[in-house]
């Protein structure tokens, strides 16, 4: 059942698809790809920008005339490092090797939720940080910058949909 009134941000999370060796899942529709969550992770964010191009000329008086270009669009997470994490979900290292590998993977912005709307699309891991602070928890942060098109859909996980693994960590 879809989520319903405000969202708490702690259910918004980045998810990276199953990935194969060095291939991506081409599904170009994602309607049934598997995503998991980003081990670990506490916090996210999603950014998307327009470009424009000033189109002023001296026929609009003074006023800022723009034509619009591009759309570009990235992810990040942040989360805590953990080397033996065994589980089945995107670890840390996990990142550092698609990250080193140069390999494009579908991302999704999401809540993981039946109904809920999500974005994905294609991206590679741009930046790759980990800080250790003295006194403080090992972190990292990825920046995935996106490679095409973002896309909305809804999550559906019936029959043949989208599966998320979306175990909090």
């Amino acid at each position: 059942m879809a989520t319903t009134g405000k969202i708490r941000s702690n259910a918004i999370n980045v998810y990276v698809s199953t990935v194969t060796g060095d291939t991506l899942n081409t599904d170009t529709n994602a309607t049934d790809d598997t995503y998991e969550i980003v081990a670990s992770s506490t916090s996210g964010t999603f950014s998307g920008e327009l470009e424009t191009i000033d189109a002023t000329s001296k026929d609009n008086d003074g006023a800022r005339s723009i034509l619009v270009s591009a759309i570009s669009w990235s992810m990040t997470v942040e989360g805590l490092v953990q080397y033996n994490d065994t589980t089945n979900k995107i670890r840390n290292a996990d990142l550092f090797s698609l990250w080193q590998n140069k390999v494009k993977v579908r991302i999704a912005w999401a809540t993981g939720i039946d109904g809920d709307s999500f974005y994905y699309g294609d991206a590679y891991i741009t930046s790759y940080e980990e800080s250790a602070g003295l006194n403080e928890v090992a972190s990292f942060s990825v920046t995935f910058e996106g490679d095409g098109d973002i896309t909305t859909s809804t999550i559906d996980t019936g029959a043949g949909g989208q599966t998320f693994h979306n175990t909090q960590y």
